[in-house]
């Protein structure tokens, strides 16, 4: 669906005048709900993990602890727990909060394992790497939608744009803000949208298992060095 078409199926639902064209129309009610459909993206972006969504970021270190324009343009949310040297094969431990950041700064005493702290767009990492070791880390893009050609945006721009993400809870997003603003019954389609919304993150992408024994279930978030499982000849 388009944005023009998402615009026009809320306004049949609402009982307003179906528009011809949507960004460049000078009807007040469909420039409120574009706004209404921009503001939904982002939220709705941050809402959850989307598959469509994630996206990795794989950079080649240099031999300083500064890490430069490391931070993905279209950056919508961290994916926790997902930065790793693939070099050396082990994690990255962090974001380091700033005082304990600071506090290793004074002291000079940094742990053995690899760390990382965030500073404006930059990664500082300790210990310093060597340079050319590479890095990577998942994210989650900011660009929610995308254009006729494909190109990814973070707002609606052109009537022919298409979502990325639901456009089925889009249409229940706007309907409901829309009824919210004008201060008419608007829990019934508010609870639709949040069901709609719930529904598709569940059914977005396979789940993990997860155990309650803690412990050893996954080899790849121990501290220190990571050995893969397996058969091993020792001499």
């Amino acid at each position: 669906m388009s944005l023009l078409t998402i615009i026009a199926n809320v306004c049949r639902r609402v009982g307003q005048p179906v528009p011809n064209v949507v960004v460049t129309s000078t009807d007040a009610t469909v420039q409120q709900m574009l706004s209404f459909a921009n503001e939904e993206g982002t939220e709705l972006m941050k809402y959850g993990d989307w598959r469509k969504l994630r996206k990795q970021k794989v950079f080649t270190t240099l031999a300083q602890e500064e890490q430069t324009g490391m931070v993905p343009s279209d950056l919508g949310k961290w994916l926790d727990e997902s930065f790793w040297n693939r070099s050396a094969r082990r994690p990255l431990w962090g974001p380091i909060d700033p005082q304990l950041w600071q506090a290793w700064k004074a002291f000079q005493t940094f742990p053995v394992m690899d760390v990382f702290y965030m500073e404006g767009d930059n990664i500082l990492v300790q210990p310093v790497p060597e340079a050319g070791e590479t890095f990577a880390f998942a994210y989650t893009s900011n660009l929610w939608c995308q254009s006729a050609a494909g190109v990814g945006q973070s707002e609606w721009l052109a009537d022919d744009d298409t979502g990325i993400l639901s456009e089925r809870v889009m249409t229940l997003a706007i309907m409901y803000r829309y009824l919210d603003a004008r201060g008419l019954a608007s829990q019934s389609a508010y609870e639709q949208f949040d069901l709609q919304r719930r529904q598709e993150l569940s059914g977005d992408s396979p789940r993990s298992t997860q155990s309650f024994a803690g412990g050893d279930y996954w080899w790849g978030r121990r501290p220190g060095i990571t050995i893969p499982e397996g058969s091993w000849s020792v001499p």
